[in-house]
């Protein structure tokens, strides 16, 4: 299957974690290119929350697979948990932004 500069997209996102030990964290970046899944596709991602309460938490994984939008385009579920810092963690669970184009993940036909 040949794949197009348009195939080549990555996804914004922030979102907030849970409400453990009397605080919550956010965490915002951009996700990896896509990776074919089935008759979908989904997104690696990896990102560090910000600092509160004097500590941060790691969260990575996969997105969920592609959810069409109702204006076009289409979002990803990106759920998890968090890192263990301070002894405990955060969950997590949003969407993420519509699809972008990504200059640095763009080829011709390949």
């Amino acid at each position: 299957m040949r794949r197009l500069e348009s195939d080549y997209h990555v996804h914004s996102y922030r979102v907030p974690t849970s409400y453990t030990n009397g605080h919550i964290h956010w965490m915002a970046g951009v996700t990896g290119p896509p990776v074919p899944m089935g008759p979908s596709h989904v997104h690696y991602y990896s990102t560090v929350t910000t600092l509160d309460q004097g500590h941060v938490h790691c969260a990575s994984g996969v997105t969920g697979p592609s959810i069409p939008c109702p204006g076009g385009g289409h979002t990803h579920l990106l759920t998890g948990c968090t890192s263990v810092d301070h002894y405990h963690s955060h969950y997590y669970g949003s969407y993420t932004g519509n699809e972008e184009s990504s200059m640095l993940f763009q080829r011709r036909a390949i």
